[in-house]
């Protein structure tokens, strides 16, 4: 039977109908590693053959059967691993004797005293990276900030050039050395960052999350070597993180309360703060921030606090998407950044059909070719690279260039789908695999830190004495890579795929099979959003890829810990 409660709320009565709903639940749960499976297979199968895929060879299809099969059984494994650690939740929420006072709940002290834990913890890797380590984008942005003959452009975000150059000429102030004041920032980006992770531990209270479970959390958050290196290391994404992870505790908040947080003028004023300097220095933040809350604003409980969601959802794209380019570019004479970064995957998709199949196109489709890429056919297949879309891509495209590559996009997509597949695939290898042989070595796939800062923009050194390595990050760099990328077991920690693509499936696989399965994956939006964000991204596999990945690896425990924790549970309790 079907009823309805006194919220008007649609309510399964019968209990063996209500049984089977959430047994049909499970099984079609199981379409997530299968899917999972599927494009492991095929990326598999790219990333080591080239860039190609090749439909007739039957190791392809072998792959793809495999993965399936593979992720099919951990998942299901890893739920029933669940299910039997809950049945002792006394156990679990009994503190170990060596450190029964510390409490790890959601209060001010407790979050002092986690984030004082990490960042004791995190102390020698200020020392062996002093004075930080930087991007190659770094330094093109303080070569922007510093040289007048160079325009600022907003190809990386013009706040973060700003905030780049304001510490670079502090250190010169204070200190008479601009790398100085830059390490500041640095020592500042992990303090904010250890706060973060130390607020999703406290938080996870708020789900009933058992005392291991948590401190679990605050070890991993203290120990993996991954987190500490890239925070002592700087640009866009380490400095927007931490930012990110505080806007997820919100949003988690927001789904748990239903929008009742919102009546709170605190609450609101911190949030918008947060999102908006979060997209101020990175732009796809923004777009996975309002793209989340437009979705959360579904699942709140009144139209005025759904009014209230959307309207904050949208304050980042009026702030960073419409107010600046119109009133601040002008002002300070900043240049729009280039738009094919948002098309790097059907630009890379074209160009590949080009290398493979010159001859298949026609006169036409050559000159808007060469309109689009603004380069001949010839140059574009040499410098077509497989697993990163960089040599065929970086000018700034028209609008009506843009329409071009749309219909040409979907011309070549009827005609070579297997080419336009494989484009894809090999931006994506590494989010999808464990082997990616590139020319540039065989640590494509893993996650590999910064350990000095050599490859930089040659005009910084006029500006400033640039540090081309730290006092031991060389040292540690190659402990990282000999050691512990190939521990047997632990070293799986340090694949971009887990993290960009198993333990995010994971995570819909535990949403599709609740019983309140639309609201779980609402829960969730922040990272599958993420995840859509990597799959149309310019590439996988080059070194800096792992601070696209950085995100998850920072907020997948907070919303793991929560999802488990609600598995075949009731909504929790505000």
């Amino acid at each position: 039977m079907v009823g309805v409660d006194a919220g008007g709320k649609v309510i399964i009565v019968n209990k063996d109908l209500k049984g089977r709903v959430v047994r049909t639940s499970e099984r079609v749960a199981y379409l997530v590693p299968i899917l999972l499976g599927v494009l492991f297979g095929v990326c598999s199968f790219v990333g080591v053959h080239g860039g190609r895929l090749e439909i007739r060879n039957i190791i392809l299809y072998a792959d793809v059967i495999f993965f399936a099969a593979l992720f099919v059984i951990i998942f299901h494994g890893a739920i029933k691993l669940v299910k039997k650690i809950k049945r002792h939740p006394c156990n679990l929420d009994t503190p170990f004797d060596f450190c029964k006072h510390l409490k790890l709940d959601w209060s001010l002290k407790s979050v002092i005293v986690s984030w004082g834990i990490i960042s004791i913890c995190w102390i020698p890797y200020a020392i062996i990276f002093f004075p930080g380590t930087y991007w190659f984008d770094t330094s093109w942005q303080l070569v922007q900030f510093f040289d007048p003959n160079t325009p600022i452009t907003d190809h990386h975000p013009f706040a973060l050039t700003y905030l780049l150059g304001f510490f670079a000429v502090l250190g010169k102030s204070l200190l008479d050395n601009a790398v100085y004041g830059l390490y500041i920032l640095v020592i500042l980006q992990t303090a904010v960052s250890a706060l973060s992770l130390a607020s999703i531990t406290c938080y996870l209270t708020r789900f009933k999350v058992p005392w291991k479970i948590r401190f679990i959390v605050i070890a991993f958050f203290a120990l993996f070597p991954f987190l500490p290196c890239l925070a002592m290391s700087l640009a866009k994404d380490t400095i927007a993180t931490p930012f990110f992870v505080f806007f997820s505790i919100m949003f988690c908040e927001i789904w748990m309360t239903r929008g009742n947080v919102l009546a709170s003028p605190l609450f609101d004023v911190l949030l918008i703060v947060d999102i908006v300097f979060a997209s101020a220095v990175k732009k796809t933040g923004m777009y996975v921030i309002m793209l989340s809350l437009l979705l959360l604003a579904f699942i709140v409980k009144t139209w005025l606090m759904k009014a209230g969601v959307v309207t904050i959802a949208l304050i980042p794209y009026l702030t960073v998407g419409l107010i600046a380019p119109t009133f601040i570019f002008p002002v300070l004479h900043i240049e729009p950044g280039e738009n094919s970064e948002m098309l790097a995957v059907p630009m890379q998709q074209v160009a590949n059909v080009v290398r493979n199949h010159p001859s298949s196109l026609s006169n036409r489709e050559l000159d808007e070719i060469q309109e689009i890429y603004q380069q001949d056919t010839e140059r574009l297949r040499g410098a077509y690279c497989w697993y990163v879309s960089d040599p065929i891509k970086g000018q700034r495209i028209p609008p009506e260039d843009v329409h071009k590559l749309g219909k040409l996009w979907l011309r070549q997509l009827l005609t070579h789908p297997t080419d336009m597949a494989a484009g894809w695939a090999g931006l994506s290898a590494s989010w999808f695999s464990f082997a990616v042989a590139s020319k540039d070595g065989a640590k494509q796939n893993s996650m590999v830190v910064l350990s000095g800062s050599s490859h930089h923009h040659p005009g910084v050194n006029q500006f400033m004495s640039w540090p081309d390595s730290t006092k031991g990050g060389q040292a540690f760099g190659r402990f990282y890579e000999q050691t512990l990328l190939t521990l047997p077991i632990a070293g799986v920690l340090f694949q971009k795929a887990l993290w960009a693509s198993i333990l995010p499936f994971f995570l819909i696989f535990v949403s599709v099979r609740s019983r309140s399965w639309w609201r779980m994956l609402i829960l969730n939006m922040p990272i599958m959003v993420t995840l859509l964000t990597l799959v149309a991204g310019p590439t996988s596999a080059y070194g800096e890829a792992v601070r696209y990945v950085l995100p998850l690896v920072y907020t997948l425990p907070l919303f793991l810990c929560i999802s488990l924790s609600l598995l075949e549970q009731g909504e929790p309790e505000q």
